[in-house]
C-alpha cells in the first residue's frame, strides 16, 4: 500500500461535467500544488507555476479569487511613494548595452 503524505486543501473551481480542482499544500513540505480531479479520469498533480502558465479560463480566475482571499483585506491600501513596490529595472548580462 502506497502512503501519502498529509496534506491541506481548498477546493476553487467544479467544472460543467463535475470535474473539481483544488488547492493544495503538502503538509509534510509546506509545498503548494493544484490537484485536479476529473470525474472519471485519474487524479493530475501540476505545480503552481505549469498550472498558472497552462490555464487561462475559470479554473484560473478561481484559483487567483482564492488565493486573494486568502490576504486580509481589513487594512486599506496604502498609495504614497515611501510603500510603493517597483520591479528592478530588466539588466541582461547577456545582451550588451549600447554605448553611443
Amino acid at each position: 500500500m502506497i502512503e501519502q503524505a498529509p496534506r491541506a486543501a481548498r477546493e476553487f473551481h467544479v467544472g460543467p461535467a463535475g470535474d473539481r480542482w483544488l488547492l493544495m499544500r503538502d503538509l509534510n513540505t509546506g509545498q503548494p500544488y493544484v490537484l485536479h480531479r476529473p470525474a472519471d479520469e485519474p487524479e493530475v498533480e501540476l505545480d503552481l507555476g505549469s498550472f498558472l502558465v497552462l490555464f487561462h479560463g475559470q479554473e484560473r480566475a478561481g484559483l487567483l479569487d482564492l488565493i486573494a482571499s486568502l490576504l486580509p483585506d481589513d487594512e486599506a491600501p496604502a498609495h504614497d511613494e515611501a510603500t510603493v513596490v517597483r520591479s528592478p529595472r530588466f539588466l541582461s548580462r547577456w545582451i550588451p548595452s549600447r554605448q553611443n
